[in-house]
């Protein structure tokens, strides 16, 4: 058998908060100990379990002192609703006492539990050394052995190691930031999931430990934090295992986080003040575009109620529009040349960022980073650490969002562990001790640049709707693309203006910028490809979609989280009574409140006009549509500032391979695991105010 050569374990820091003491536990035979191995006094080592009914009892040591502690099970339902595994807080047993996050908990006096300790099954506890031996045959049996290669494992949402097989055929562990740059990912695993999948080999440990007739197995994990996973509980009959962590004496010793208002409102005031230094042609810019669409709107209505009388007929079998029609159309609608590329969809978190800490780590001459958030979260701060590390052998440079970044530094992921104190600031965090260039985008008129990509050595380009955060990795549903060709030489142009723009006379050095000569070459499997913008005075992102909604003959789908564009609700609508095939998909909950409102009028607006409406199940974070034969997605969202005002970034093109793709990648999953609306949502009286506040948004 090969043992890892280093510790696997989740580590967090220790939460220091109000102690309370521990009520002693009758005296009972202990629980069966598999071995003894001698570990750190400082982790938290379980020395008895019990067990009785859906009730887990624990007596474990940290330190000097003996806890007694205790946790409510999910019934096997409760499990399997939240997923095949789950976690819990172990409760001290004076404690006062919350909800658990996953399963109701009832109080429970110290009284009560001491009375009915008689009716508990002692629980077989497995030392640390058994712990690590099955968690070695465990990832050995799923880690590729060629070289160059390894897997990824998440624990929890709180660690990734990167596992692999080293010439001598060891078997290493390394977090994946630290990974050695010639490795690449093969495959992205979750170890909630490989655990309660690795049944056969579960049951051999379970199995040994039943000296005691009990189907169950209690492991100690070795963690040395309170708000590590010290304890895994495995059910050998019920196939259940929980992840216990123990919960934080006093969590209301803890300080507020801070609100962000005040430096979002300096940061606000300096950018109606110094974008007249920086780009005095497109401060003004912005404000003639904002006050012409207002005045367009107000003038040229469109709404559905104009369209009530016309009848809704069945989906027709139509032919789709004409791609290469469609195509020379858009060169003129799009004032945006074709171009070429490669096309991969990089699904979720758990698929884009691997890939991404992969170029960054191989990075050989520059990386150039284009968002609207970079967070200051836990793990926002693992890629800026990689950046700062790539800082000292090659060119990096970071452009965000000023006001974007600082609203998402108020909030907080429901999956950020409660003790992470974030930095004040990104942009000094990325700086200090390093040679990151980090450049902020002002907001003059409350816009911005909603543009996500990323650029690896000028032959690499990721775009899509992902920034870096927490959310984006692991609890949000959304999607980049990995591009390759000549589309990303003019991603890389885009990118240098944009660069310049946000310098003293930014509008010159931008408009005086001449790109060299393309670095990258048409290569035969390459697609055409299309880059589309939205720009002050140029949307061309709408122009052409609603142009294709128009056109659409056969089939219109569209997956966005933002749906206030009154244009193009209505533009489906008349497509709808084409008998085109409209489906939408709106996530169940946003990142806005007053868009999840806004979206109740606009769902139910389109249930009356035959628009099918799925419900995603979560938070999704796409921007897709497809038209016929056409797709376009990027970060391009439909609202009025995505649409007219921000500038945004999306990608589009008619090629057949790369429309299946995004269909059977994308769409069809999504609308798999979605809920189709058969009756409209419940209206409140608020929803009129808030659409219109989201009309304007």
């Amino acid at each position: 058998m090969v043992k890892s050569v280093i510790v696997v374990s989740i580590t967090l820091s220790i939460f220091t908060g109000c102690a309370t003491n521990p009520v002693e536990l009758e005296t009972r035979q202990p629980s069966i100990v598999i071995d003894d191995t001698v570990v750190d006094t400082s982790v938290l080592l379980a020395e008895q379990a019990y067990i009785s009914d859906n009730q887990l009892f624990i007596q474990f040591r940290h330190q000097s002192d003996t806890i007694d502690s205790f946790a409510i099970l999910p019934e096997p339902d409760e499990t399997l609703t939240a997923g095949p595994s789950t976690t819990l807080f172990l409760q001290q047993a004076i404690a006062q006492y919350n909800d658990l996050p996953l399963a109701p908990l009832s109080y429970i006096e110290p009284e009560q539990w001491i009375e009915h300790t008689h009716e508990l099954q002692a629980l077989p506890v497995a030392g640390v050394a058994l712990w690590r031996e099955f968690r070695d045959r465990l990832f050995a049996s799923i880690t590729p052995r060629e070289p160059g290669t390894g897997i990824l494992v998440e624990f929890l949402k709180q660690e990734e190691l990167f596992f692999y097989f080293d010439e001598h055929g060891l078997l290493h562990s390394v977090a994946l930031h630290d990974k050695p740059a010639e490795l690449s990912t093969a495959d992205t695993f979750k170890f909630s999931e490989l655990i309660t999948e690795a049944t056969p080999l579960l049951s051999e440990y379970i199995i040994a430990a039943r000296g005691a007739g009990a189907p169950a197995l209690l492991f100690n994990t070795g963690d040395t934090a309170d708000y590590g996973y010290p304890f895994i509980y495995a059910n050998h009959n019920s196939g259940q295992v929980v992840f216990l962590r123990r919960l934080p004496e006093n969590p209301e010793c803890r300080g507020p986080t801070g609100t962000k208002l005040p430096q979002a409102l300096v940061h606000t005031t300096r950018s109606h003040i110094e974008c007249f230094l920086r780009q005095p042609i497109g401060s003004v810019a912005r404000l003639f575009t904002l006050f012409s669409h207002k005045l367009v709107d107000t003038v040229t209505p469109k709404s559905v109620v104009f369209l009530k009388d016309q009848p809704i007929p069945p989906v027709s079998d139509n032919k789709p529009m004409d791609p290469e029609a469609w195509e020379l159309e858009l060169s003129e609608l799009a004032y945006s040349p074709l171009s070429q590329g490669s096309i991969e969809y990089l699904v979720d978190g758990k698929n884009f960022f691997p890939r991404l800490i992969d170029a960054i780590q191989s990075a050989q001459e520059s990386i150039d980073i284009r968002l609207y958030i970079f967070d200051n979260d836990d793990y926002a701060l693992k890629i800026a650490n990689l950046l700062k590390q790539r800082s000292k052998d090659i060119k990096v440079r970071v452009l965000i969002d000023g006001l974007g970044t600082i609203s998402a530094a108020s909030a907080r992921s429901a999956s950020m562990p409660e003790e992470y104190e974030p930095p004040p600031q990104i942009i000094r965090y990325l700086e200090n001790n390093s040679n990151v260039d980090v450049r902020t985008v002002l907001n003059p008129w409350m816009t911005g640049d909603h543009t996500k990509t990323i650029l690896i050595d000028n032959r690499i380009a990721y775009l899509g709707g992902m920034n870096i955060g927490r959310e984006y990795r692991y609890d949000w549903h959304d999607l980049m693309v990995e591009l390759r060709g000549p589309i990303v030489d003019e991603i890389q142009t885009n990118f240098e203006k944009a660069w310049r723009l946000q310098s003293f006379l930014g509008d010159f050095r931008a408009t005086l910028y001449r790109p060299g000569d393309p670095v990258n070459e048409p290569q035969p499997d390459h697609i055409p490809i299309r880059l589309l913008y939205t720009r002050p005075g140029d949307s061309q992102i709408l122009r052409t979609q609603l142009a294709a909604i128009t056109r659409a003959k056969q089939r219109i789908y569209i997956q966005n989280a933002y749906f206030t564009s009154d244009d193009i609700i209505y533009e489906l609508a008349q497509a709808r009574r084409r008998g085109v095939d409209v489906r939408i998909i709106i996530p169940y909950q946003s990142d806005s409140g007053i868009i999840d409102r806004s979206n109740v009028r606009a769902i139910n607006t389109m249930l009356d006009n035959g628009i099918r409406v799925f419900i995603y199940p979560g938070e999704s974070h796409i921007k897709g549509a497809i038209y016929d034969g056409w797709i376009c997605l990027g970060s391009a969202n439909f609202d009025q500032l995505s649409l007219r005002m921000n500038k945004e970034l999306n990608i589009a093109t008619s090629s057949p391979v790369a429309v299946q793709g995004f269909l059977d990648m994308v769409m069809l999953p999504d609308f798999e695991k979605s809920v189709e609306l058969k009756e409209q949502l419940p209206k409140k009286w608020s929803d009129f105010l808030m659409e219109m506040i989201a009309d304007q948004l």
